[in-house]
């Protein structure tokens, strides 16, 4: 056998190695992605579910936010002060999923789905007025969104103005 023969094959040899190998990474790329999207899933929608288990497992607090959501002045200090770190903790987790959306680290049609909850809640009286003094608190691009968003109407209905219509029944006893 001739060397430059061997030469020859050693470097196709060496080439599809390569191609294997790119192979191979571009799944690993892509099941990371794939990963760290499902556990961005997962964290939005844990924390969403948190901030929303309060209204069922501590009513007072839940009237509390409640509310101040509609955006009632007769509330203590103490209770003005509950409702504020509800609204923060609220606003934080929001801009969180909208920075991993933006980042492509979120699925869009969950972002979509969430973001029309988290609209309801950012167009209560309530809510717009802790923007206004407290919008300095969040990154410039969330801020920058946020100030749309407060300024437009949501596509379902706010949960102060919910709770206002008794629940739909179906006639069965």
């Amino acid at each position: 056998m001739d060397w430059t023969l061997v030469g020859a094959l050693s470097e196709l040899l060496g080439a599809m190695a390569v191609v294997v190998s790119l192979v191979y990474l571009s799944r690993q790329v892509h099941q990371n992605t794939t990963a760290v999207r499902t556990a961005n899933a997962v964290t939005v929608q844990g924390n969403f579910q948190q901030l929303a288990r309060m209204f069922y497992t501590d009513r007072d607090i839940g009237d509390i936010v409640l509310r101040a959501m509609r955006g009632e002045g007769d509330l203590s200090p103490a209770d003005r002060m509950a409702a504020y770190a509800y609204f923060f903790d609220f606003l934080k987790t929001a801009e969180l999923a909208y920075y991993q959306f933006r980042n492509g680290d979120l699925d869009p049609p969950l972002w979509e789905a969430s973001f029309e909850f988290y609209h309801a809640y950012f167009t209560t009286p309530g809510f717009k007025a802790y923007w206004a003094e407290r919008r300095s608190a969040f990154v410039p691009l969330f801020q920058e969104a946020m100030d749309e968003w407060v300024g437009t109407q949501s596509t379902i209905k706010r949960p102060d103005l919910l709770v206002q219509t008794p629940l739909a029944t179906d006639g069965a006893g």
